[in-house]
């Protein structure tokens, strides 16, 4: 990866222009002393009896922004997105599992980084299965704890998803490894490479300082990837633009449906490439799609030959699998294993919102038992406010059933790409 050119040097000077440092350093400092003396005094304690609301909700409103009572102007790590209830469901079990507790209580004490991913490996391992909220495939949960317990040396920014957005942009590693390495690795690696990137950069503070930081607003829209666009009515609404691939609920799918979802991946691009047609595929995707499609040379494209602007190309790169002709992207496909079918509709929205004149064929695919549900999805009212088109005058439905009938056509090379529209089921 090529680090960006970026001047950072007038964001850090602006924005410590406004943050006192040292001001909210002392607040997290007896912040994060409440948090300890909790796991102390009341979690790993011999009291049988359940914690309390009140003393949960206390400690609840350091972790999550969202925590019942927290008011515009509390300090708290992040907007974790776990329900009150589940908070103190969570909190009560450690107290009750002694032995998940103090694995837990390990991790946050743990200074040494190989040590502590082993630590949160184990965690992950252990806690397998269960749905509470603890160890989702985001990490938020487990590095909210970390943030609260130690905000002078674990990051606030929570998600991996936003971790890998920072390093990538920015240009903070040259070498991390996000699709095989443990969750634990992972936590600790980026931990450490956006804090020692940003020492570098000239951002000397706290781990709380680094990603309050990230979150200003002027900065924040450079690597989330925000935008503004207009609806039919003139209204105007905000676009995220992905730039790094989506994070998946950990209840929302199982290790067969990402496999499989691989295999219809690669067997999509293997019939656009038979067809004639360059491929492109998400860059954060192709190891795992390379293992069940090999390409000739020159099929798979390394860039985009769009002329579109920055905010669109990003949208347009993370899409499943793009079918180019020279360069024009001819169908768009996006492959669907989890239960809620939504996260390539919102994609191919974003895309239709930044673009509204676009008249690329877009394709949601998904198993049979998922049809009704992908339908429905395209045809919410809220896809219909989209300025140019509805989503569903554009956005077509195909089971995996249909699409291995494709692949498994005669004499695919001579065929054109309309033969899709045989197959291919419309949102009426």
């Amino acid at each position: 990866m090529m680090t960006k050119m970026i001047n950072i040097a007038p964001l850090i000077t602006s924005f410590l222009s406004t943050y006192d440092a040292k001001q909210k350093d002392q607040i997290w400092q007896q912040l994060s002393q409440r948090v300890r003396s909790f796991w102390t005094t009341r979690i790993l304690s011999n009291d049988a009896g359940p914690l309390s609301d009140v003393e949960c909700d206390e400690i609840i409103r350091i972790l999550d922004r969202n925590g019942k009572g927290n008011t515009r102007d509390d300090e708290a790590v992040a907007k974790v997105m776990v329900p009150q209830g589940a908070w103190r469901r969570m909190l009560n079990e450690f107290h009750s599992n002694r032995p998940l507790g103090e694995l837990v209580y390990a991790v946050l004490c743990e200074t040494d980084g190989p040590r502590k991913a082993a630590l949160i490996d184990e965690l992950y391992i252990k806690n397998a299965g269960q749905k509470n909220n603890l160890t989702g495939p985001s990490g938020n949960t487990v590095c909210a704890y970390l943030a609260a317990f130690d905000p002078v040396n674990n990051l606030s920014i929570i998600s991996l998803k936003d971790r890998r957005a920072v390093i990538d942009y920015f240009g903070l590693a040259h070498e991390i490894e996000w699709d095989n390495p443990s969750i634990g690795k992972r936590i600790v690696d980026s931990n450490r490479l956006i804090l020692e990137g940003m020492l570098r950069m000239g951002l000397d503070g706290t781990a709380r300082t680094i990603a309050c930081f990230f979150y200003r607003p002027m900065v924040k829209e450079l690597w989330k990837g925000e935008e503004t666009v207009r609806r039919i009515d003139n209204k105007s609404i905000s676009v995220t633009v992905p730039t790094v691939p989506d994070e998946d609920d950990e209840e929302s799918f199982d290790n067969e449906s990402v496999r499989e979802s691989m295999q219809m991946q690669g067997l999509v691009a293997r019939i656009g490439a038979a067809m004639g047609f360059t491929i492109w595929l998400p860059k954060a995707d192709r190891s795992r799609v390379l293992k069940v499609w090999r390409p000739s040379p020159g099929v798979l494209l390394d860039e985009l030959p769009l002329s579109y602007d920055s905010t669109t190309t990003k949208t347009i790169e993370q899409i499943d699998v793009l079918w180019l002709r020279k360069r024009s992207i001819a169908r768009a496909f996006e492959v669907e294993h989890t239960t809620s079918v939504y996260s390539g509709l919102l994609r191919m929205a974003d895309l239709v919102a930044l673009q509204p004149n676009i008249h690329i064929k877009l394709h949601i695919v998904a198993p049979a038992e998922k049809r009704e549900k992908v339908l429905q999805e395209i045809r919410r009212p809220v896809f219909s406010l989209l300025e140019g088109r509805a989503l569903r005058e554009m956005c077509t439905y195909l089971s995996y059933d249909n699409v291995k009938e494709i692949g498994d056509l005669k004499h695919l090379v001579h065929m054109s790409d309309e033969v899709i529209e045989t197959y291919e089921e419309a949102a009426e």
